[in-house]
C-alpha cells in the first residue's frame, strides 16, 4: 500500500502545481481553474486568488518533496482550513466535506506509514 500511497501523493503534488499555475493565470485549463475557485460561495477576489495559488503551491512543491511531517503537515492544515471555511459558510458543503475528509485520510494514511 506504500508504494499507491506515495504515487497518489505525488499525483496529488502536481495537481496542485497545475491548479496553482491556472489560478496565476499560466496556463488555462478551465476545469483546474474554476475547481478551487468554485468551492467558495462568493466569488473570492484577485488578491484571495493569488494566496490561495500561493498556498496550493506549496502544497504540491511540499508532495512532491521526501519530508513526510511537512506532507502531513499540509494535508491535515489542508483539512483544517477547509473546516474553519465551511464553519464559517464560506464554502459548499459537499465540497468542503469532500476536501476535509480525503486531506485528512491522506495526512492519516501518510502519517501512519
Amino acid at each position: 500500500m506504500q508504494h499507491y500511497l506515495n504515487d497518489i501523493i505525488k499525483i496529488n503534488g502536481i495537481y496542485d502545481i497545475l491548479c496553482s499555475l491556472c489560478l496565476f493565470k499560466m496556463f488555462h485549463i478551465p476545469i483546474l481553474c474554476d475547481l478551487h475557485l468554485s468551492m467558495f460561495i462568493e466569488p473570492p477576489k484577485e488578491s484571495f486568488q493569488i494566496l490561495l495559488a500561493v498556498w496550493i503551491l506549496t502544497n504540491g512543491i511540499i508532495r512532491l518533496g521526501e519530508n513526510k511531517n511537512w506532507i502531513v503537515s499540509s494535508y491535515y492544515l489542508e483539512s483544517l482550513y477547509f473546516t474553519v471555511e465551511y464553519i464559517n459558510e464560506r464554502v459548499y458543503e459537499e465540497k468542503a466535506l469532500f476536501v476535509i475528509l480525503s486531506s485528512f485520510l491522506l495526512g492519516y494514511l501518510c502519517q501512519k506509514e
